[in-house]
């Protein structure tokens, strides 16, 4: 049968075909042949013949339309504002504080003034002096005698006792006079000299002194000969002594009073007056920079938010002026924190561990690999042998003793600083680049000794007293404290802003904790991060079940958006209702900043395990934030998981707000006093050791005036 079926079709195809050439199939013919023989079949071939035809149309609509939506996609991003981020604060190119010239010729009127009243002042004294007179009895009363008359009553006369009794007049005696007795060297008397005098200065320093000796016309630090007194010798005694307190002797240096001639009345008057206002400045300087630093931290970077940096120096003047111990005065203005004493203690002890030591030199940007040569191995193995412990002295001694002046990277020296890494928390994939060389540098006296200066200045710009009670963030030490009665009673590990969302370095208040938040997205997140895609699926916020509201406060859906009309601007507000998978966790605790920074709850708990932790975008992630919350709160633990049953959104105001320190500290001590280093996750050591550098020289600049 399948023969017979077979030759009929061949027959079929091949009727009407001439021999010389292969015939083309007629589909008519052959259809109908078909259709008659298999009517099913056929049927079933013409629905999958149709079906494919209406899949190739549908797919031709569909790529038409993409290739519409695509262009007009396009023409929007085209005409679509282009997303301009927000930028994060940067580090800025640090300018010193404007040194301007003290105008001490404003007092030349109150000086002479006050220089006229002493003179007339003398000279009524002088003219108050009694005459000269003899004494040959009699009671003698205002230059005249009193004799008894006949009556027995006694009368007054002008005329002196000798020329009453012998008739005789006397030529009256030639009285000499008196001379005015005022000190030779006087403030007063320099108002012609003020204009020789130069100094410069802050300009609310220069004001202070000026307002102070117009109402106070009188040396403070010289005595009647015009030479330092003995509050003088108690401040030059201080400034002397600044580098123990971590600040620089010649920022407070004087000139000297070195007259030439000393018979010269006019240079003794003007090196007394150079000498008083110069010691006057040097010890307002001093007091601004013990208690408030010596560089403005705002004008390093935009992360430092610090403010009322300035000494009162009107108060501060009189206080000294009143202080018959100017050298209290003075050293109060440093921190009264233990904390500060703690880094004085370990300044001195690692200036003398300075002395004499040498420090080893890694170059900048060292990066090497096992197998590698580079002229750095040498400095890199002599690092590791001072800072090694015993055991890893004992495992590599024959490391240590070769020579490696080759610069050879073997495979000896690359398990040395394998172990190395070990020791110190590091990956060990001896491989060494900039955080091992870190490492390998620590223990150099000098370079603590920076990070001590550097923690003595940071003190400088909080309060004189952290306080008893207070939580305290070291981003370095990726650590928060709870401190109470001044005792750590808590502590935690925590995350930190990676590099670029840097946390701030800022103080604030405490003031409640919010259990199951909701996370308000930064402004910057949302245009930064979620506007890209967000014009890519404007679903995004709806599929995440995000929550959009208007400016008025009315909800949007993000799929009805037109999100290439959105820029910067962002006119919408959006939130992570509370749950599982909400950013800030379980609870946040809020001390309400410009910032948006906050301590907070996270469901990615993996990354506390690791040792280096700047991964937030700025707010401070807690290890154990349920702890820190009943700390602050000064509950119980149940009370806050009270609190936090049922996921429903809820606040809790402290009863007393605590005061919170978002600092940056790469050396500070522990309880017991003893000194901690870190790295410098941002780098702003590097940062503030320029600012520092640049405050000095402008204020040698301005002694050269």
């Amino acid at each position: 049968m399948r023969k017979l079926l077979c030759i009929a079709l061949a027959s079929t195809f091949l009727v009407g075909a001439p021999v010389v050439a292969p015939v083309l199939l007629q589909p008519a013919q052959a259809q109908t042949l078909f259709d008659r023989l298999f009517p099913r079949a056929a049927q079933r071939r013409r629905e999958r013949i149709y079906q494919r035809q209406l899949q190739r149309e549908r797919e031709i609509r569909a790529y038409n339309r993409e290739i519409r939506r695509q262009r007009r996609a396009a023409q929007r991003k085209k005409r679509a504002p282009k997303i301009a981020k927000i930028q994060s604060s940067k580090f800025k190119q640090y300018s010193p504080r404007k040194l301007a010239s003290v105008r001490l010729t404003s007092l030349s009127k109150a000086f002479a003034a006050h220089d006229r009243k002493l003179v007339a002042a003398e000279e009524a004294r002088l003219q108050g002096l009694p005459q000269r007179q003899g004494n040959l009895g009699g009671a003698a009363l205002g230059g005249a005698v009193v004799l008894a008359s006949q009556t027995g009553e006694g009368f007054a006369s002008d005329r002196p006792i000798d020329e009453l009794q012998t008739g005789i007049v006397q030529p009256p005696a030639v009285e000499t006079p008196p001379q005015p007795q005022l000190a030779d060297i006087r403030l007063s008397a320099g108002s012609e000299q003020l204009k020789v005098v130069k100094l410069r200065a802050g300009p609310a320093l220069g004001k202070a002194m000026v307002k102070f000796y117009k109402a106070n016309p009188e040396s403070l630090w010289l005595d009647e000969e015009g030479r330092p007194n003995a509050k003088a010798d108690a401040v030059m005694r201080v400034l002397a002594g600044a580098e123990d307190y971590g600040l620089r002797m010649e920022d407070y240096s004087m000139p000297l009073m070195d007259v030439v001639d000393e018979n010269d009345r006019d240079a003794r008057l003007r090196a007394a007056l150079q000498f008083e206002f110069s010691t006057t400045m040097a010890a307002l300087r001093y007091m601004q920079d013990a208690r408030h630093g010596v560089v403005d931290p705002n004008r390093i970077s935009g992360y430092h938010d610090f403010k009322g940096l300035q000494l009162d120096f009107e108060n501060s003047l009189q206080a000294l002026a009143n202080s018959q111990y100017p050298t209290q005065t003075m050293l109060s203005a440093h921190p009264q924190d233990d904390a500060f004493e703690a880094m004085r203690k370990e300044l001195a002890t690692l200036r003398q561990a300075a002395q004499g030591y040498e420090s080893i030199t890694i170059k900048r940007g060292t990066f090497i690999r096992p197998g590698q040569t580079n002229d750095q191995v040498a400095n890199i193995v002599e690092s590791i042998r001072r800072m090694g412990d015993e055991e890893l002295m004992a495992t590599h001694f024959d490391v240590f003793m070769q020579d490696h002046s080759d610069g050879a990277y073997t495979k000896e020296v690359a398990e040395m600083v394998r172990d190395f890494q070990r020791s110190q928390n590091l990956k060990p994939d001896a491989i060494v680049g900039k955080n091992t060389i870190a490492r390998m540098t620590s223990d150099d006296p000098t370079v603590k000794l920076n990070k001590v200066l550097f923690a003595m200045e940071r003190l400088r710009w909080h309060p004189d007293r952290l306080g008893s009670r207070h939580v305290f963030i070291n981003q370095p030490a990726y650590k928060a404290s709870y401190i109470n009665g001044g005792n750590v009673q808590l502590s935690m590990r925590t995350v930190v802003g990676k590099p670029s969302n840097q946390t701030n370095f800022f103080y604030d208040q405490i003031d409640y904790v919010e259990f199951n938040p909701y996370w308000g997205i930064p402004k910057s997140i949302l245009v930064n991060e979620m506007l890209p895609k967000l014009r890519r699926n404007p679903s995004y916020f709806d599929n995440l079940g995000y929550e959009m509201t208007d400016v008025r406060g009315n909800p949007v859906w993000s799929s009805e958006v037109n999100w290439y009309q959105v820029g910067a601007d962002f006119p919408y507000n959006v939130r992570q209702p509370p749950g599982r998978k909400n950013a800030l966790g379980e609870l946040k605790i809020m001390f309400p900043n410009k910032h948006s920074i906050y301590m907070h709850d996270t469901p990615a708990k993996s990354l506390f395990k690791r040792n280096k932790r700047a991964y937030s975008h700025g707010c401070v992630r807690l290890a154990e934030p349920r702890k820190m919350a009943a700390a602050v709160l000064g509950t119980s633990m149940d009370q806050i998981e009270d609190r936090l049953l049922g996921g429903v959104n809820n606040r809790l105001n402290l009863p007393t707000k605590v005061p919170v320190y978002v600092s940056y500290f790469t050396a500070w001590p522990t309880e017991a006093g003893q000194m901690k280093y870190y790295g410098d996750i941002y780098g702003r050591d590097k940062a503030l050791g320029k600012a520092m550098e640049m405050e000095a020289k402008a204020r040698a600049k301005a002694k050269q005036v």
